[in-house]
């Protein structure tokens, strides 16, 4: 009896140990900076070519509420026609766990500023995230968004790669 005790021991620790270090991964906030290419399309102040590929970076911050709610304040920048575009918005991610994957869907309010208009947004996201090791992640991204600008609106659509490292 003690010899089976004394062999199990071991086996919790490190599991116990592993699981606490798969918890802790995503129950910790991270910063992450992202990279892809943005579509947009439509009229602010001026019309813009039907879904024109532009390069589009950003800086993200994850923050878990519960292991399957995050919110992600994240800024944005890339062209839309022949003008800088920034986009400052807060994610509000649902997560569900596939294996190794987390994927997650959401709803992304903010604001967009385009040369001297500053615009409401709204739009949805979807994609995925895995854990490459400790504490770096990798995540895509899909999110569409419409831009309200009076009777002139705008849509864009970003595809993301990016890192994530969590604290």
């Amino acid at each position: 009896m003690k010899r089976s005790i004394g062999m199990l021991t071991p086996l919790v620790l490190v599991f116990g140990l592993a699981g606490q270090a798969v918890a802790s991964s995503s129950d910790s906030v991270g910063l992450g900076v992202s990279l892809g290419v943005a579509f947009p399309e439509g009229q602010l102040d001026e019309e813009l070519d039907n879904w024109d590929a532009e390069f589009n970076w950003g800086f993200y911050v994850n923050i878990p509420l519960i292991y399957t709610f995050h919110i992600t304040p994240s800024a944005e920048l890339y062209k839309m026609g022949k003008q800088n575009a920034t986009d400052i918005s807060l994610a509000f991610k649902f997560i569900v766990n596939v294996w190794a994957l987390d994927l997650f869907f959401g709803v992304v309010p903010g604001l967009t500023t385009v040369d001297e208009i500053t615009a409401m947004n709204v739009g949805g996201l979807g994609g995925l995230s895995f854990n490459l090791f400790a504490n770096l992640d990798l995540f895509l991204q899909v999110k569409y968004k419409v831009v309200f600008h009076g009777g002139r609106n705008s849509r864009a659509l970003h595809a993301n790669a990016g890192v994530l490292f969590t604290f």
